[in-house]
């Protein structure tokens, strides 16, 4: 089948064929318990992703983009779920939630330069000001970081992979999702970086994410358009991102005493297994537009 909703389906194939080795690495070793435990439920929840980014890529944005806005509205609320906000804190939320479909509108007609004056003036200036609106109560700075730490991830790094929708960037989006892939896999393997822990075994699981991401991004990259050096330094940055994200992922979870059936279901699930995927987003963005010639 050399075609796919339009343009090469190549890219498309090794997508599937990263989720493939995904799943059955999670199901090898889902019976080793700790945090390999959580492995079925993180491919699974890959799926639905990748997915969703096949058809920002492909289909029509119509069908795409509310797709892509649920994925932010219920990461979101899975986030408000778990992170505790005080009653006053809900004009705020709903003004998150509000926030989607305008920070995606630009995106859907194509304005990127619009996209970024909007984002940071809508969820950084705005969303804050609804934080203070309401009944005097203690806790502002508290409550200003956990909302502002749930809309970077979940909206403002969620809403540059809709950047890439359309015919003009075809196959990015597929590629960064076997970038993440492989950029995950091994960190997760192997043990992924947590603070106050010994760093022996994460360090493995980050060099080996490079090394992968770096081979794979170089590879692929012809595929999406861009040249071999470019992809290889794509999927470098993408490993380092999603290092980041796991370390930022980690120390939420802590902070919020999720225990470790967290990590295996429910709703703060959820959240650590998408925060390092959507880190790095933006950084893949920025420099493929910016960068990469």
């Amino acid at each position: 089948m050399a075609q796919l909703f339009g343009g090469d389906a190549r890219l498309i194939w090794a997508l599937a064929g990263a989720l493939a080795v995904v799943s059955l690495v999670a199901f090898v070793t889902r019976r080793r318990g700790g945090r390999f435990r959580a492995l079925p439920g993180w491919a699974g929840l890959w799926w639905v992703m990748a997915t969703v980014l096949v058809l920002l890529s492909r289909s029509n944005r119509w069908i795409a983009f509310p797709l892509l806005a649920f994925m932010m509205f219920a990461s979101l609320r899975a986030y408000f779920s778990v992170a505790p906000v005080r009653p006053r804190d809900r004009y705020a939320i709903l003004v998150s939630y509000l926030a989607i479909p305008l920070i995606l509108w630009p995106a859907f007609i194509g304005a990127a330069k619009l996209f970024q004056a909007v984002v940071p003036v809508v969820l950084f200036l705005i969303v804050p000001v609804f934080l203070v609106y309401g009944t005097t109560e203690r806790g502002l700075l508290g409550s200003m970081g956990r909302m502002l730490l749930g809309v970077i991830f979940f909206v403002f790094c969620i809403g540059h992979l809709a950047l890439f929708a359309g015919p003009a960037h075809q196959g990015l989006l597929e590629l960064f999702g076997v970038l993440v892939l492989a950029s995950e896999l091994p960190q997760r393997l192997a043990a992924r970086p947590h603070p106050g822990t010994p760093w022996f075994r994460p360090l493995a699981g980050i060099f080996a994410a490079m090394f992968l991401a770096t081979g794979l991004g170089y590879v692929l990259a012809p595929l999406a358009g861009m040249a071999h050096s470019d992809g290889g330094r794509a999927g470098l940055l993408v490993s380092v991102a999603v290092t980041l994200g796991a370390l930022v992922s980690e120390a939420v979870a802590t902070d919020l005493n999720m225990t470790s059936s967290a990590a295996v279901i429910g709703r703060g699930a959820t959240m650590t297994r998408m925060v390092p995927a959507v880190y790095a987003a933006p950084v893949f963005f920025h420099y493929v537009v910016n960068f990469a010639p």
